[in-house]
């Protein structure tokens, strides 16, 4: 197994994970159309390169590949919405465990329920770990609606569902389009339609005022965390294979947690840690068989 493509696959993982604490950290600087808006753009350019340098293509082939990609626009939008508001009221470490863990189980039972797919009793039991687990999470026996909404947890809730219609989306042209090419018109799309709801903002340019710091974030959520991580997670699947490249996603959560703690001195909660335990074990099972669903390229 190659050695250097592991150590890329762990650092990519990592991205990811350290991603929420910083996301955090900018999180109530603008406002989060304005804050979608740079970060989409950085990623987008960031991708232009790399399409030239895989030489895949910028065409569209058909009509139902243009309508993949606008779907994708509008729900990339909707999910960093969810992101934001999420990590404004709520914990980093916690909302990385909840949604990293409950992204591959919410997208496999949606695949499920839409595409009328039987399920093996392994895979079953896997949901039902996945759901108590993510009740765990939530720590849902002290929990009441006001909380629900104050903690941030209702937002990383719904990051989990909205990923999950975007994994599907995403999973109809990964046959005929290169994830790159697809993620250059999510990214160019969703930069469109942020920039139609905060370039009013007057806070819209007030953010070159903003140091190295809020700017080094940006780059890292966009150039480091979403091009690279992404980049080397498919490669990896293509060397590798996606059984593999996709059991490192478990880093994910961990990593998040971890970089909560180290960054932003998050208090460690153990049932966030037995829940997030849980999760994992769930993805293992409903995975260990055959994968379904492919880990969608936007993170």
């Amino acid at each position: 197994m190659n050695l250097k493509l592991i150590l890329l696959l762990v650092l990519a993982m990592v991205s990811w994970g350290i991603s929420w604490p910083l996301a955090k950290m900018i999180s109530n600087l603008v406002p989060i159309h304005v804050l979608v808006f740079w970060r989409f753009l950085a990623t987008f350019l960031s991708v232009v390169p790399l399409l030239f340098w895989k030489q895949k293509s910028f065409r569209l082939a058909s009509g139902s590949e243009y309508l993949s990609v606008l779907l994708g626009g509008i729900i990339y939008s909707i999910y960093n919405q969810f992101f934001f508001l999420g990590l404004q009221n709520g914990l980093p470490g916690a909302g990385g465990v909840l949604v990293t863990t409950l992204n591959p189980i919410v997208t496999f039972f949606l695949v499920v329920l839409v595409q009328k797919k039987k399920i093996t009793k392994r895979q079953a039991l896997g949901l039902f770990v996945g759901f108590l687990g993510g009740l765990t999470i939530l720590q849902v026996w002290k929990i009441n609606w006001n909380l629900l909404f104050l903690s941030g947890n209702l937002f990383f809730l719904m990051c989990s569902f909205v990923w999950a219609t975007l994994s599907l989306n995403s999973q109809r042209t990964s046959k005929t389009m290169s994830p790159l090419t697809y993620s250059f018109y999510v990214y160019g799309i969703g930069s469109i339609i942020e920039f139609l709801f905060c370039f009013s903002e007057p806070n819209f340019f007030h953010v070159w005022n903003f140091g190295f710091q809020f700017w080094a974030i940006v780059l890292y959520l966009s150039v480091i965390s979403t091009t690279f991580g992404t980049t080397v997670y498919f490669f990896a699947a293509s060397k590798l294979g996606s059984e593999i490249a996709s059991s490192f996603i478990f880093i994910v959560p961990l990593s998040a947690y971890i970089s909560s703690y180290l960054i932003l001195n998050e208090t460690v909660q153990i049932p966030v840690m037995l829940g997030g335990a849980m999760a994992i074990m769930a993805v293992y099972l409903i995975n260990s068989k055959s994968r379904v669903v492919e880990q969608n390229i936007l993170e």
